[in-house]
């Protein structure tokens, strides 16, 4: 029995194989018209000239293309800057765009910004400078702790760590500090901005004392005493250490021409201190007492 199944299930697979390479007819579950049918259906489903489209419109490109160089350029031209800068014991004048001038005292610095200059004329300020403003447009010095605002004027401005002092030389300057606070200085006044943001104001003072280191004159008049040894180092390239206490006021003057030593020689004692010089370049101040 076994034999004669196997015989039956050679002789199927034979016939399949030989209705298959012969053309022969194979007994289909579908009818040929079954077939045909869900073939044609699928051939009309497939997409015909089939090709790739790119919705890409020139005009409207070219358009945001023109817009981002605008503002490209608009950023350079209003952000590029020119930093000048002074060192130990040089002063040196800027010429500003419209002919304005700022000369700086020593460790001092100025940026501007040259291109934009034609619409806001602005400088930032760090150190000490005298500016001579030409008319126009608002001319704007910025610092760490107040702004200052004329048209035309000459005026001299301090600014360094806590001490913001503007002193007006001719027509009108605008102060205003971190706070709000402002004023408007006349030619022969002076402001100084405090701690607390607040201006006082000094009128019908003598001008040359605050400007007279244009001319390698340093003047004091009640200032104190840490400030004069500051001004020292940054006119003559040294070092000078002292009590970090010592705000004792101090009147008198020096000059660029002098020694260091020869100017500590009279400072010194008028306050009950003295020095002690450790190299060429540093020199320490101690108490006369010690």
């Amino acid at each position: 029995m076994t034999e004669i199944k196997e015989d039956r299930i050679l002789s199927a697979v034979d016939k399949r194989s030989k209705a298959f390479f012969t053309g022969g007819e194979f007994n289909w579950t579908k009818s040929d018209a079954d077939v045909w049918s869900v073939l044609e259906v699928k051939i009309d489903a497939l997409p015909v000239n089939r090709s790739l489209k790119f919705n890409f419109n020139f005009s409207k490109f070219a358009v945001a293309a023109s817009i981002l160089v605008f503002f490209s350029v608009l950023s350079f031209l209003r952000y590029y800057s020119i930093r000048i800068e002074t060192t130990v014991g040089q002063h040196l004048v800027a010429e500003l765009p419209d002919h304005s001038k700022a000369e700086l005292n020593a460790q001092s610095n100025i940026i501007y910004y040259p291109y934009w200059w034609r619409i806001s004329r602005i400088v930032k300020l760090d150190g000490e400078a005298y500016f001579e403003v030409e008319k126009g447009k608002n001319f704007t010095v910025i610092s760490s702790k107040g702004t200052t605002q004329v048209l035309g004027t000459t005026f001299n401005i301090f600014s360094r760590d806590n001490v913001y002092k503007v002193t007006c030389v001719s027509g009108s300057v605008k102060i205003k500090s971190g706070t709000g606070s402002e004023t408007i200085l006349k030619p022969n006044s002076k402001a100084e901005i405090d701690a607390d943001g607040k201006i006082k104001v000094l009128t019908n003072i003598e001008t040359y004392p605050e400007i007279s280191w244009k001319k390698n004159v340093f003047l004091f008049h009640a200032s104190p005493v840490f400030q004069v040894f500051s001004e020292i180092e940054r006119q003559y390239g040294v070092k000078i250490k002292a009590p970090a206490d010592n705000f004792t006021l101090y009147t008198g003057n020096f000059s660029k021409d002098q020694k260091v030593e020869d100017i500590l020689n009279y400072v010194c004692p008028a306050l009950g201190l003295k020095y002690i010089r450790k190299s060429t370049v540093e020199y320490i101040i101690i108490r006369e007492n010690e």
